[in-house]
């Protein structure tokens, strides 16, 4: 086992330097694991999202809330706007999304002529000429049920307003907020008394290879070192009670955290982790979560 932990606490060093310098030569790019070329892949993953966390939602709320008429909230929301066209069309009134780099400005037409085209040959109750004007409206900056604004601050009170929004998403974006007690604090003046949030977070190391055959190796690291391959964006490696307490702190309740991927070994998910990452709390079993809450 020491053997093994000095092997991919060496690799970890590698995956870290090799994510920051692409950083510093590309920039930041989408999660996705596969470019919006790939237009049927991405369709089924903004679809699977957004069925996902309806599941959820009608989980954690059993069955109470409907997303019909409401004013929706994504963070992070990645490379295009087909999840906030399904959502619309499954009946928000409202598609609100807040990112730091603007992602969805190179996507082509032909995308959504795709997705638009998925949409109408799965439900004849889409009215998919007026999906496609609101489509049309927020590419062209007129006013939209699809409403995409890019921030460098992230302020996203802001960029929405005060007690504007009745429900929040988020998929595998918390993780690489630098500052999660400020997005929480925003998130509480934004929503509206009774806001549900429904948002997954990936605990796990990002890099691909070594994600699969070493899920918590960023963990491995002391902050100092850790900090030395530090870019915008980089897991935070924010544990799940914290943020449970963070979200308490801002007036959230009904605070749930339900393990979607977790390591069933416990030994093996402790073994070799920084000291601040060993204490039974930090919960290194969990790999991706949801968490849901209320606002009070």
């Amino acid at each position: 086992m020491a053997l093994k932990n000095i092997f991919y606490y060496l690799c970890g060093i590698v995956f870290l330097a090799l994510a920051k310098l692409k950083n510093v030569l590309m920039g930041y790019s989408s999660p996705k694991p596969f470019d919006v070329s790939e237009a049927e892949k991405c369709i089924d993953y903004d679809i699977g999202v957004v069925d996902h966390w309806l599941r959820q939602l009608a989980d954690y709320t059993k069955g109470e809330y409907s997303i019909v008429g409401k004013s929706v909230l994504e963070l992070g929301p990645g490379s295009d706007l087909g999840i906030g066209l399904y959502l619309v069309s499954k009946g928000c009134s409202q598609y609100n999304a807040c990112d730091v780099n603007n992602l969805v400005a190179t996507v082509p037409e032909s995308f959504y002529d795709k997705f638009l085209a998925r949409l109408a040959a799965t439900s004849a109750e889409v009215d998919i000429p007026a999906l496609a004007e609101q489509l049309k409206n927020a590419r062209t900056g007129q006013p939209s049920k699809l409403r995409y604004v890019v921030r460098d601050d992230f302020n996203i009170v802001s960029a929405f307003g005060r007690s504007s929004i009745d429900l929040v998403f988020s998929q595998a974006a918390f993780e690489h907020f630098d500052d999660i007690e400020a997005t929480v604090s925003q998130l509480s003046e934004v929503c509206k008394p009774g806001a549900v949030l429904v948002i997954e977070i990936d605990l796990m190391t990002h890099s691909r290879w070594i994600r699969e055959k070493d899920p918590n190796n960023i963990y491995r690291y002391p902050g100092y070192i850790y900090n030395m391959f530090w870019f915008r964006g980089i897991p935070n490696r924010v544990r799940p009670l914290q943020y449970k307490a963070a979200f308490e702190r801002f007036g959230w309740t009904d605070i749930t955290i339900t393990p979607l991927r977790k390591i069933e070994d416990r030994e093996q998910a402790y073994s070799g982790m920084a000291k601040d990452f060993t204490d039974g709390e930090s919960q290194m079993e969990y790999l991706t979560v949801m968490l849901c809450a209320r606002k009070q």
